[in-house]
């Protein structure tokens, strides 16, 4: 499996905050930046960035009241850019439509083998997510690095130099890190995919 790119650079993270990090720091920010990146892909079952890959599905029975076609795939990474590539049983074919998330695929045998006995597999190469990162999301990963890298010991207040500082806390009253935030969760859902295609293997 790919390594994802941070979906904030350490470039962009220190040009936020007006900072020049040294070497040590740069390194530490980097960490924190992949964890936060991870942490949001995660919740919100994306991606995020802009790629192509090529998974296989099973096809699904199109809804003959909406969609005269003989099936469907749900293609889980959004947006959807561009699909190059669709085989169906092993077989190439360009009888399909795209409509958002959804590969409507021409009509197929659902009552002979081998439909009959199981469904078909489709292999869709396609390209999708975002370029660049929704400022949203960007600012969400900044502020999650931002917050472990200033209080890594997550306490709520402590003295330093003889004054006492105190940190950010939200009102819920947790120590967050690179965690989400409810606040920031609710920002994300717009994002979220909260059900799809199950994805068998890819490439």
């Amino acid at each position: 499996m790919a390594v994802l790119p941070p979906l904030v650079t350490v470039a962009e993270l220190a040009a936020l905050l007006g900072r020049t990090f040294t070497p040590a720091q740069e390194q530490q920010a980097q960490a924190l930046l992949d964890q936060a990146s991870s942490v949001v892909r995660a919740y919100v079952r994306q991606d995020l960035t802009r790629a192509t890959t090529t998974d296989t599905f099973t096809m699904r029975r199109a809804d003959r009241a909406r969609h005269p076609h003989g099936g469907l795939v749900t293609l889980p990474q959004r947006p959807v850019v561009d699909i190059t590539a669709v085989e169906v049983a092993g077989v190439p074919t360009d009888n399909w439509w795209q409509e958002g998330q959804d590969l409507l695929l021409g009509h197929w045998g659902w009552d002979v083998p081998p439909a009959a006995h199981r469904p078909p597999q489709v292999v869709v190469t396609y390209t999708h997510g975002f370029d660049p990162v929704p400022g949203d999301i960007a600012a969400i990963v900044a502020q999650a690095a931002n917050r472990a890298l200033v209080n890594p010991g997550q306490v709520r207040s402590e003295t330093v130099g003889g004054e006492s500082v105190t940190y950010l806390i939200p009102a819920t009253g947790e120590a967050l890190g690179v965690l989400l935030s409810r606040t920031e969760q609710r920002v994300l859902d717009r994002y979220r995919r909260t059900s799809g295609t199950v994805r068998l293997r890819g490439a």
